[in-house]
């Protein structure tokens, strides 16, 4: 077990005097050791390697997350195509209504109402699976 005696603890005169003997040292021997061209140089290799690291994080997060975000689209191409053909069921059966005025109206009010059922299901399920996805950073 450590004990207070086993710590080693510095002066406070001690310490200022190698903190300031260790600052005169870096700062004479930092000068003439690193240009400011060579600091440059550091810096801009500092930032190609950040740029390449941000480039393949951006990479990799968007390969994990492609195949569900497919499936979102998928399914939100199927709701706008069931969609659009409840708009045509719906203008060919009130043309079908206005040409006979009976039989038509139901035939017309089950297809819209199924193609319109299909769509709001198949919409609500592209939109619970988008909120699943983690693209916001903060959530992953």
């Amino acid at each position: 077990m450590l004990q207070d005696k086993d710590i080693p603890v510095l002066d406070d005169e001690r310490l200022s005097e190698e903190t300031a003997s260790n600052a005169r040292d870096d700062a004479t021997g930092a000068s003439e050791a690193r240009t400011l061209t060579s600091q440059i140089n550091e810096l801009i290799e500092d930032v190609r390697v950040l740029a390449r690291a941000e480039t393949e994080y951006y990479r990799t997060k968007l390969s994990v997350n492609l195949a569900a975000t497919k499936r979102v689209l998928l399914l939100f191409g199927v709701a706008v195509v069931t969609g659009i053909m409840a708009i045509i069921a719906l203008i060919l059966g009130l043309l079908l209504v206005l040409s006979q005025y009976v039989g038509p109206l139901a035939a017309t009010g089950i297809i819209v109402g199924l193609t319109l059922l299909v769509a709001s299901v198949t919409m609500g399920m592209a939109i619970k699976r988008a909120k699943k996805l983690p693209l916001d950073e903060n959530n992953s």
